[in-house]
């Protein structure tokens, strides 16, 4: 269904372990920068046009919560963003652990072809679920 392989690097392959942590990094930096500096964001267009948040509101929040450890608040603003960083807070130690370690095999996700769908409809419907979560946390 879906697993974690190790396996070498294909030729020509994206280097994972290096593109992703510096990204994530290189994020974290912009938006502690961000904060500091007291600058705004604009206003969700979506949400003035509509009443409802869209799937990214609730982010920054979640963001500047992450950013003064209240883990639980941070959650309940945005839980998909907030996943999004554990996982890449994750994924960014797992790479400092491979580069270290000079490792030659690399960690990656495989999905077996026949459950791909039902993975594509279970990735649908939890955006839905996220969306609803909004829908009532956010407009509280």
């Amino acid at each position: 269904m879906l697993w974690l392989i190790r396996r070498p690097a294909y030729p020509g392959e994206l280097n994972h372990e290096l593109v992703w942590p510096v990204t994530f990094l290189g994020g974290a930096v912009f938006a502690w920068g961000w904060f500091l500096s007291g600058l705004q964001l604009p206003q969700c267009i979506f949400m003035r046009l509509t009443g409802l948040p869209c799937l990214g509101c609730g982010g920054t929040r979640c963001a500047r919560n992450l950013v003064n450890l209240d883990l639980g608040q941070a959650f309940l603003f945005h839980p998909g963003f907030f996943i999004i960083v554990i996982l890449a807070t994750l994924w960014t130690i797992y790479s400092a652990v491979f580069w270290l370690r000079h490792d030659s095999l690399r960690l990656r996700l495989v999905v077996d072809p026949a459950y791909s769908r039902r993975l594509r409809i279970a990735f649908v419907a939890s955006l839905v679920v996220h969306w609803a979560w909004q829908c009532y946390y956010l407009t509280l």
